[in-house]
């Protein structure tokens, strides 16, 4: 939890440095202007509303982030405060309770159902579970829309108590709920100030339901035509969609599993009770103190609306049946009612049968919630309720309203000082007492024994004489002297006090309460003709609200004020066997506006919650205290002899606390060690240790993340090298199996004149593909070395030439691999002019010292007039030699195989070969296939080889369809350049190549049908 930094303040009032009014103030006001709404005191939350929407803060993410922490680990937010309460539910299996208090438009209804909504989130799920929970929160804005109204401080205003029992099984799971309410403000329903609205409900029903319905109940959409809705001249809110509220409260009715004729029932008695205010009356000229419909036909409408005999109804409006005698001797008398008696019975009326449509609706919705399983079970109890008001004309309402805070505020302080007792005495610490305004000498002035207001009030509703000034009279007679209660009477001299008020001084504030209608609100009359009247309806729902009269009962009514006291002590039982939480809500000013502080309303809110005397409470001695476990686990880094921790060796935390505490050198009066807990005095130290936590974290992060990198280092190659070797070893197993089934298939291949060729090799798995290829080169190679080691020496050699010729023409130009090489073809014995080829080389080599013959074939050479020669080309083991086939004459000018530079060739069928020499010697240029053989790669080998033997250099072999060439060039003469291009033919007739020539361009013309290379094909 960051203890200042941004946030505009301490995010708890225990750590103010200076515990004043001021102090708290200013600190409230800092973190709201930050958008920090929420701040902690010890346990308690308090809430500012901020009136509007700040982004994320009730986000799922954000009920994540508080899902597993502790109340002081993270920035106040209501879902700690509801996190710590699941927690304590579940680990104490102990009730847990939230009461949520402040004044109207603070934000009390909110508060609860976020603390709702947070409880569903976290809690277990299964298909009932989640039932439950829909249910749960789908009653909220069912009692919204009957429960709450526009007021003048709040357009979503609470006008009633409501405490709802969650309950939880043991596991944590919600299976159930109920609600107990207190209080309605039914009298909204008939009156309320200008500027505000009726319930909810009203509006969201002329809104939302469409125009069939509404005509089947009499009804239009126009608040306006009805006088209970006009009155007070507010029927629209910007901020409410009365419409999208209706669809809402639709939903709830259906998740709740109301039927459609309930829904049509209660529709129809609030369009009753609309047309009930509708009802106007005059009086009657006939008879004394009678009245009459101004309009029947609005009474007509009214019965219609409500099931019942129009002349009941009218009976019941106007009269009032009064019964006398007992036994055989009861007699019954109808007095007529003059006008105000008859718009009261109208009033009281419409109230009755709100207040009893609203108490069903919460009986419904406790039969739908309740937990149809065992019946021990853990419960959490939300309070949303009234808060303190303080008005220009103060009521009975406000009267028990205020009331009941004066209660919940002794209840919070007497616990809050019990729990702080408690928890002194159970660690060991001395208790150190603290001064509080102890408020009990109001609650007693209210309901004490054996007189207080509230029984001068039952006592006074009894007798019929007594009127609201006989009772204001009676409790300033009663209570002259009590320091808290002030009349007229009582104080004279104060001119604020008219003769109908008296004052209270409440724990909040003074507030003076108008003493006019205080009895008729506490009697609650509702005469038994109007009871009589509604369970004669034919609306079953309406008839069921309304339950017969026993005439010869003599029990005494409970008042209106009694039954509130009742409830309250009921529910103080309650909130008593559960552990208390506390969020205290606040608003900022009374305009309902955002950023806006009005200081004053602020001061006063502080003031009546109490806010100032929690804080002295909580820091009775002590402003911080936590459990060693906690403590040590928070601060344990900032000390070196508990960080790092020590391996295999685990102290007990409360030895590692003291380690802490003896680092930080602190006074023996600073601190006390408890039996599970250390109590720090000062605030100013809380800091201190948060200070030196946040200096030390980024040293902590480092080596975390050092370990924490180290270990995924070592465990991702643990997890590789575990991968390698499994790999590995079915690697292994796959190629010996395969390796088998490969030499089996192998067997006595050496035996095998082919050496394996047409064995069929078995199949490699996927792993294997690269290691079969890698076999196969393997074989490939051994058998060609098998089959090279099987030829004559001659055959070697032409196999090297081959293989040459291979790696210089593949590709490039087609050629003839398949015909032996001979060499020298004019020696064979298909030359008729062998003998003579013979004798003349025998001759020729004496004389040019040349000693071995590579290649000799006819061929067709291009002259250096570039005319075409038949001659025969001679490669030697140093020359080039052209001699002229008729007389084997050496023809003048031989080419050194030293000086030849290149040998060109076209990348077509042809046979032509060019070879391109040094200055000053010619290029050659001629033609092998003209005995219709491919011999040119022959020939080309024959010289690349000598080439190499002779210079030690690869002589470079081209391929192109344009070759330039020199064909006439001598030491006296650099001769002419040629070019020499290529075009094929399909013409049978061509044979051989055929040169055109055009100038300096010699075409040749080859055959694509009738060259060797086709032939073979």
């Amino acid at each position: 939890m960051n203890l200042q930094g941004d946030q505009g303040g301490v995010p708890d009032f225990v750590l103010l440095d200076q515990l004043t009014e001021d102090a708290l103030v200013e600190n409230l006001m800092g973190r709201y202007k930050k958008d920090n709404i929420y701040t902690f005191i010890g346990e308690v939350v308090v809430s500012m509303n901020p009136y509007k929407e700040i982004s994320g803060l009730y986000s799922k993410t954000k009920m994540q982030e508080y899902k597993s922490a502790y109340m002081y680990e993270k920035s106040p937010h209501i879902f700690s405060l509801s996190n710590n309460v699941y927690r304590k539910l579940l680990q104490q299996h102990r009730n847990q309770c939230v009461i949520i208090s402040g004044e109207s438009g603070a934000g009390k209804t909110e508060a609860s159902k976020v603390l709702m909504q947070y409880l569903a989130a976290v809690s277990k799920s299964s298909t009932e579970v989640d039932r439950v929970k829909n249910q749960l929160l789908e009653s909220n804005p069912l009692l919204e829309a009957f429960g709450n109204a526009k007021t003048l401080r709040n357009d979503n205003s609470s006008r009633f108590g409501k405490y709802m029992e969650i309950q939880f099984d043991y596991e944590g799971a919600p299976v159930g709920a109920s609600i107990i309410n207190y209080l309605l403000e039914k009298s909204r329903v008939v009156g309320r100030a200008s500027g505000e609205r009726s319930f909810h409900i009203f509006y969201q029903m002329l809104a939302g339901l469409n125009d069939s319905e509404l005509k089947s109940i009499k009804l239009s959409k126009d608040p306006n035509d009805y006088s209970y809705l006009k009155l007070s001249q507010c029927t629209t809110v910007p901020t409410i969609n009365d419409q999208t509220g209706f669809k809402e409260v639709s939903k709830a009715l259906d998740t709740l599993g109301f039927k459609s004729q309930e829904k049509n029932d209660i529709w129809r008695i609030l369009g009753g009770i609309l047309h009930l205010g509708n009802i106007q009356f005059f009086k009657d000229a006939t008879k004394s103190n009678a009245t009459k419909f101004l309009d029947s036909a609005v009474l007509d409408l009214v019965s219609e609306s409500l099931g019942v005999h129009v002349a009941l109804l009218g009976n019941a409006l106007t009269t009032r049946s009064i019964t006398t005698g007992v036994g055989k001797r009861v007699s019954c008398i109808n007095i007529p009612l003059d006008l105000q008696s008859a718009s009261f019975t109208r009033d009281a009326l419409a109230k009755g049968i709100y207040e009893r449509l609203f108490n069903w609706i919460v009986a419904s919705i406790n039969s739908r919630l309740s937990s149809k399983g065992e019946s021990t079970k853990l419960v959490v109890g939300i309070l949303d309720i009234y808060g303190f008001e303080v008005f220009e004309n103060n009521s009975f309402e406000q009267f028990c309203i205020n009331f009941c805070n004066e209660k919940l505020q002794q209840l919070f302080i007497e616990l809050t000082l019990k729990s702080e007792q408690e928890e002194y005495v159970r660690e060991g610490i001395q208790w150190e007492p603290v001064k509080y305004f102890n408020n009990k000498i109001i609650c007693d002035l209210i309901e004490g024994k054996p007189i207080s207001l509230t029984s001068l009030m039952d006592e006074c509703s009894l007798i019929t004489e007594n009127t609201d000034a006989t009772l204001l009279g009676r409790m300033a007679h009663s209570f002259k002297s009590h320091p808290h209660f002030e009349s007229r009477e009582t104080s004279k001299k104060d001119m604020n006090l008219s003769d109908s008020s008296f004052r209270l001084k409440h724990y909040a504030g003074d507030v003076t309460y108008n003493i006019n209608g205080f009895l008729e609100k506490n009697k609650d009359t509702l005469f038994g003709d109007l009871v009589t009247c509604m369970n004669t309806s034919n609306n079953s729902l309406l008839a069921s609200l309304f339950p017969p009269i026993d005439l010869n009962s003599k029990k005494r009514p409970v008042t209106a004020g009694t039954q509130f006291k009742n409830a309250l002590n009921n529910l103080m039982d309650r909130l008593l066997s559960c552990e208390p939480h506390y969020i205290r809500c606040i608003k900022p000013n009374d305009n309902k506006k955002a950023g806006v502080i009005d200081n004053e309303r602020l001061r006063h809110q502080v003031r009546y919650l109490g806010l100032l005397e929690n804080v002295r409470v909580r820091r009775a001695g002590f402003a911080f205290r936590q459990l060693y476990e906690r403590f040590v686990w928070r601060y344990k880094i900032i000390s070196p002899e508990t960080w790092p921790p020590k391996r295999g060796k685990k102290e007990d935390p409360k030895t590692e606390g003291q380690k802490i505490i003896n680092h930080l050198q602190l006074k023996q009066d600073d601190y006390r060690l408890g039996k599970t807990k250390v109590f720090i005095r000062d605030p100013r130290i809380l800091f201190d240790l948060e200070a030196r936590r946040e200096k030390e974290l980024p040293k902590v992060a480092i080596k975390l993340q050092t370990a924490w990198r180290g270990y995924l280092a070592r465990s991702k190659w643990a997890k590789t090298k575990a991968a390698i070797k499994i790999q590995l070893f079915y690697r292994r197993q796959r190629f010996f199996r395969w390796f088998r089934n490969l030499n089996k298939a192998f067997e006595g291949v050496q035996k095998d004149p082919s050496y394996g060729k047409h064995v069929k090799w078995p199949e490699a798995p996927k792993v294997l593909q690269q290691g079969s290829i890698l076999v196969k080169k393997i074989w490939a190679n051994w058998r060609a070395r098998k089959m090279v080691e099987a030829l004559t020496p001659s055959d070697q050699a032409e196999m090297r030439q081959k293989v040459l010729a291979y790696t210089i023409f593949h590709g490039k130009k087609p050629w003839d691999c398949s015909r032996r090489y001979f060499a020298d073809y004019l020696e064979s014995d298909s030359n008729p002019n062998k003998a003579r080829y013979i004798e003349a080389m025998e001759k020729f080599c004496a004389t040019y010292e040349d000693n071995t013959v590579y290649f000799a074939e006819y061929a067709n050479k291009i002259n250096s007039k570039n005319k075409a020669d038949f001659r025969g080309i001679v490669v030697t083991d140093k020359n080039i030699y052209k001699h002229d086939p008729k007389n084997y004459k050496i023809k003048k000018y031989e080419t050194p195989i030293v000086k030849v530079t290149d040998i060109y060739l076209s990348p077509f069928e042809d046979s032509f070969v060019i070879v391109h020499a040094s200055e000053p010697h010619r290029d050659l240029c001629f033609d092998l296939g003209v005995k219709g053989d491919e011999k040119a790669s022959e020939f080309v080998v024959s010289v690349v080889q000598e080439h190499k033997k002779l210079t030690g250099n690869t002589l470079p072999v081209h391929f192109g369809d344009n070759i330039v060439y020199n064909a006439g060039r001598t030491p006296k003469s650099k001769g002419v350049d040629y070019t020499l291009k290529f075009e094929g033919t399909d013409d049978p007739k061509v044979t051989q190549s055929q040169v055109r020539t055009k100038g300096h361009v010699n075409t040749v013309v080859y055959s694509k049908i009738n060259n060797p290379i086709a032939k073979k094909k």
